[in-house]
């Protein structure tokens, strides 16, 4: 019976919310929020905005890293 519970505690324990430290890949700074991708990449809003040109479309970025297709909100 304990194995039972014992993955089910596991199961639980994925899906809360990363409380890690966000630092921007271009600036360096540490934030208390930055856009990201499960690749590792970080970036800061101020640094979105100022590369938008060659990141983003809309409502979506391509991280400049893994080419993985995020969205913005």
């Amino acid at each position: 019976m304990s194995d039972n519970t014992d993955t089910k505690e596991k199961k639980k324990s994925y899906r809360r919310r990363k409380l890690g430290k966000y630092v921007c890949h271009c600036c360096k700074k540490e934030l208390p929020y930055c856009f990201s991708c499960p690749c590792g990449f970080m970036i800061c809003e101020e640094c979105f905005k100022e590369n938008t040109w060659g990141i983003s479309n809309g409502p979506t970025w391509i991280c400049p890293d893994c080419e993985r297709i995020r969205m913005t909100v």
